[in-house]
């Protein structure tokens, strides 16, 4: 070959030789490559070749919807929530940064990373690489409340594992009471209100966080295979909503369902083979440990004998104000149970402490488990899941299997206590009336501090250190039903209920909750709930039509006693004043019972019912009359304890809604709404103390960009606003499925729709599915996937 060594003819071969190079390079090996398929209702179905690649597809499909609050979980579990996104409601994002820094929560989300198999590690790592591809991509132009912050930035897989963690931890809900522990006489750098210690005693039992699970076996199904209903009752705005997604590695996994945004993996879902859901256990996660202070020093405790200093640990924040960022310092105590808590009723005294002691504190295999269950091709590969990991962090498991195995399992982590623990604590449950009490109301377990007796036991083999063995948790198999609705395992087989493990996995044989009794009641046809076809067995569609029937157990069991009341004393003193109580039993007469949005008289009976504390819907006392028989606690306690106050409470429930405008026989829809962005959206469904298992729930207060309601109540009202019921948590991923000869086959609806962006046809659209009880088909097969595809891209990097 010839070539010219002037200038000119130089610079040619060089781009001759440069030309040739490149058609004869290998091409560069592709880190991450994933295809996104997205059917209707915006319904991600990610592929890919590998886990690394799996994650990055995954990743850049939750960013797209959930950007922001993908951003805030990050961020709040960095301790840097109040920083970027100022101190929150009653200072929450302080206190919640005041304890993952004192928690060290980084550091643990890097350990926990390294402990991590390594599909699990590339998995993360993809994640991450996704979503920092997602940001690349978008130039913080997100069509969403956090378009161009500057606090939605890039993060590395240790920071996903770190969101992770904190996650699956109960203390860091807590946050407030950690932050309200400081010692008698000691000036308090940082003021916890009451109510803020007081949302930390609901935390405990995660309260705002419910569900049902209902899973058939092959003898009540009419396909003899096994079927699920799936109804998480989760938070509709912030970083605890699900995300619907389908995740598929050829020959390595296929499974379809939902995860709680930002977080890898299919929690509540199905594959060929198995299919789950979950439910907040009444397990007791977290023990608290009653300290005996030297009077000389607060910040000693007495242990077995000998002073024990606590230890202090200094924190400081930077809070976010109008006037730019500011310093908050304080210091978090711990014994060696772990951090000190305060609460109301629970003090730290001269002479007193507590302490808490949380069993997921170093719980790092969640992932993990959630992934082998959904690799499972038997029940007998979804058991062995759990009890290889052991990891369940607060939820009961509900399922059923293809070949009609139900299977209720309580595997979540609690202290392993001693026989002779147990004891002495029950001992102290039956001296103190009040102790029994905050245990079946709020679940406090609260054990001796200073002996060394109450200490957890560890065993050889158990994955996490001091929680129970496999073979000591609650696991309950049947060919017919299983369910649970956030008590306790003991009627989790109505038909044959169990007693007999640690007590920290709830009571057993005490009064359900209203809305357990009303699953068994659907469950099982009584008092004439009974949705079974002729055959004896349910379809797909009447498991979807009992659930959304929408009818109240406590209406049932109440309302012909306060008829009768009404009928004896139609008139009732109220303020000096004469209310005449016709009407409203009219309007109550003709109520169906139901939380529809069409119903009247639902609201009138709200406003009623709730003039009660919520516990007196379990328990006998002023509203229930009768005594609780556990040979019957499905239908006990039952009866109108009071009319005399149940008719004072009806006039005050009338007088609320006479002064404020509204209707005695307002229609439910015209105020129980879902505020999302400016628009109102009716929602059907109750509340807590209305007995209904398709669950919906107003809260305080919604914290979150998107809410478009009021957050003020009406004075004498408990649960209703100005701007009505605002839907805070309830009914989210619901789904049905059943196994048949042709695979699973699936129908959803997640109530509060796919995305979190206000600007995507997907923000409202479910939701407008959910207000009409329209449900759609899930799309598993790939056939049916690709005909009803909306879109399709492949990611590489």
């Amino acid at each position: 070959m010839a070539y010219s060594t002037t200038k000119t003819g130089l610079t040619a071969a060089l781009v001759g030789l440069l030309s040739a190079c490149q058609q004869h390079a290998p091409e560069p090996q592709l880190k991450y490559e994933a295809e996104i398929t997205r059917t209707e209702f915006g319904i991600p179905h990610i592929r890919a070749n590998n886990y690394a690649s799996l994650g990055y597809g995954e990743a850049y499909a939750a960013a797209e919807d959930h950007v922001c609050n993908m951003a805030v979980a990050l961020t709040t579990a960095q301790g840097k929530a109040a920083e970027h996104l100022g101190p929150g409601h009653d200072n929450a994002n302080v206190y919640s940064d005041i304890v993952m820094q004192a928690l060290d929560m980084p550091a643990k989300g890097q350990t926990a990373l390294t402990k991590q198999p390594p599909n699990i590690r590339e998995w993360i790592a993809g994640y991450a690489a996704g979503y920092n591809r997602y940001l690349a991509d978008a130039q913080g132009n997100y069509g969403s409340w956090c378009d161009n912050a500057d606090w939605v930035k890039p993060a590395s897989a240790e920071d996903f594992m770190t969101q992770y963690v904190a996650l699956v931890h109960t203390i860091t809900r807590m946050a407030g009471a950690v932050a309200a522990a400081q010692p008698p006489k000691h000036e308090a750098q940082v003021t916890v209100s009451e109510r803020a210690q007081f949302a930390a005693l609901e935390a405990i039992k995660l309260e705002g966080m419910g569900s049902n699970g209902w899973a058939f076996g092959s003898e009540a199904t009419d396909t003899g295979k096994g079927a699920l209903l799936a109804n998480p009752h989760y938070p509709w705005y912030g970083t605890s909503r699900f995300w619907e997604k389908h995740l598929t590695i050829p020959d390595e996994l296929d499974v379809y369902g939902a995860g709680l945004i930002g977080t890898p993996g299919v929690a509540v879902g199905f594959n060929n083979a198995v299919a789950w859901t979950h439910t907040v256990s009444d397990s007791k996660r977290v023990t608290l440990y009653r300290l005996i202070l030297n009077p000389e020093n607060p910040t000693q405790y007495r242990y077995e004998g000998e002073w024990r200093d606590l230890k202090s640990i200094p924190v400081s924040i930077k809070v976010k104000t109008d006037a730019g960022l500011a310093e908050q310092s304080g210091a978090i105590w711990f014994s060696h149970h772990g951090p000190m808590v305060q609460m109301p009723g629970l003090a730290w005294s001269s002479t007193t402490a507590y302490a808490a002691r949380d069993a997921n504190s170093e719980n790092t295999q969640v992932l993990a488990q959630w992934l082998a269950m959904g690799q499972a091709q038997s029940m007998d590969d979804f058991i062995e899941a759990h009890r290889t990991f052991n990891a369940m962090p607060w939820v009961n498991t509900i399922s059923t299997s293809a070949e009609g195995r139900a299977v209720y399992f309580d595997n979540t982590n609690v202290g392993h206590l001693s026989k002779d623990a147990i004891t002495a604590w029950q001992a102290s449950l039956e001296q103190a009336p009040q102790l029994k009490q905050l245990f079946l109301t709020k679940g406090l377990v609260i054990l001796d501090g200073s002996s060394k007796r109450d200490e957890w036991l560890v065993e050889d083999g158990v994955p996490i250190a001091g929680t129970t063995p496999f073979d000591q948790r609650p696991l309950i198999e049947s060919r017919d039903t299983v369910f649970n609705s956030n008590d306790s395992y003991w009627l989790s087989d109505p038909d044959n209920p169990r007693t007999g493990y640690s007590p920290l996995y709830g009571a057993t044989e005490t009064p359900r909750s209203i809305r357990t009794r009303m699953n068994i009641h659907l469950l099982k046809g009584l008092h004439g709930f009974e949705f079974r076809g002729d055959d004896g067995k349910f379809s797909i569609e009447e498991i979807q039509q009992a659930l959304f029937d929408n009818s109240g157990l406590t209406a049932h069991l109440l309302m012909a006693d306060l008829l009768q009341a009404c009928a004896v004393q139609p008139e009732v003193q109220l303020d000096g004043s004469t209310v005449s109580l016709e009407e409203p039993c009219a309007i109550l007469a003709k109520w169906d019972k139901r939380y529809n949005n069409d119903s009247r008289g639902a609201v009138l009976f709200r406003e009623w019912l709730t003039r009660y504390d919520y516990t007196a819907t379990q328990f006998p006392g002023p509203l229930f009359d009768g005594n609780f028989d556990p040979l019957s606690p499905a239908t006990t306690p039952v009866g109108l304890a009071d009319p005399d106050r149940a008719l004072k409470a009806l006039a005050k429930a009338v007088d609320l809604l006479s002064t404020n405008n509204i209707p005695l026989d307002t229609p439910l829809g015209k105020l129980q709404l879902a505020h999302r962005a400016g628009k109102a959206l009716p929602v059907h469904g109750g509340n807590r103390y209305e007995g209904i298992a398709n669950l919906q729930v107003t809260g305080d207060t919604i914290d979150s960009p998107i809410f478009s309601g009021n957050n003020d109540r009406l004075s004498g009202s408990k649960t209703l606003s100005s701007s009505g019921y605002n839907i805070a948590h309830g009914s989210s991923f619901i789904m049905a499925m059943g196994f048949t000869e042709q695979g699973p086959k699936a129908q959803a609806i997640l109530s509060y729709s796919e995305s979190g962006a206000p600007s995507s046809a997907h923000f409202t659209d479910q939701t407008e599915l959910y207000g009409n009880k329209v449900w759609r088909d899930i799309r598993f097969m790939p056939s049916d996937i690709d005909a009803a595809t909306l879109s399709s891209k492949i990611l590489q990097e």
